[in-house]
């Protein structure tokens, strides 16, 4: 038995054990989607390695369990959203920036929405997920599931020490603002 199979044997149990309600097929699906789309890489990682990658599907499939899997959809994007919007670092940065600018109408969670949307819309690594949630299953309220749990802890990977949604965020105020000058009247 090679470590990947291992790995997916073990998920399985797990699953079982954790989300009994949920469906065989779905437990696969969940399982395939933790360990990803190549999934006999795992076996090719040396002690060190392996620990992170474990580490790493253990803290999707938590961020699965714990907010998405088995609520209805409604509900999972009210977790994220709240999840996100959570963030201290970025809060603070979105009202600030909402306060400053001439819309003081939008909240912070329109702001956040519009960031998560452009995310899903334009990342490459994101839209990978969408692909690869298609291909592990068909089920609707599970694919919508994934990707939420995909989504998250995409925008909670740390870069320079700052989860990187933070940084997608600047990066839009930037966009917004060009934007903003170059629709400005000419005179």
């Amino acid at each position: 038995m090679t470590l990947a199979q291992k790995l997916a044997q073990d998920w399985k149990s797990r699953l079982e054990q954790d989300c009994p309600n949920e469906s065989s097929s779905a437990r696969e699906s969940v399982v395939r989607w933790l360990l990803g789309d190549k999934p006999e890489r795992l076996d090719t990682l040396n002690p060190a390695q392996l620990a992170i990658a474990s580490s790493a599907i253990d803290f999707q499939y938590r961020i699965l369990i714990s907010r998405y899997l088995g609520v209805p959809p409604e509900k999972a994007y009210r977790n994220l959203i709240g999840r996100l919007a959570g963030l201290v670092v970025l809060r603070q940065k979105i009202q600030a920036w909402v306060s400053l600018s001439r819309d003081r109408q939008r909240t912070a969670v329109e702001v956040l929405q519009e960031v998560i949307q452009e995310m899903l819309n334009s990342d490459r690594y994101l839209q990978q997920q969408v692909a690869w949630i298609a291909e592990c299953t068909t089920d609707r309220r599970l694919r919508n599931a994934l990707l939420l749990a995909s989504t998250e802890e995409y925008c909670l990977r740390p870069i320079r020490n700052q989860p990187l949604l933070v940084y997608r965020f600047v990066n839009y105020l930037r966009r917004a603002q060009r934007g903003r000058l170059d629709a400005s009247p000419g005179g």
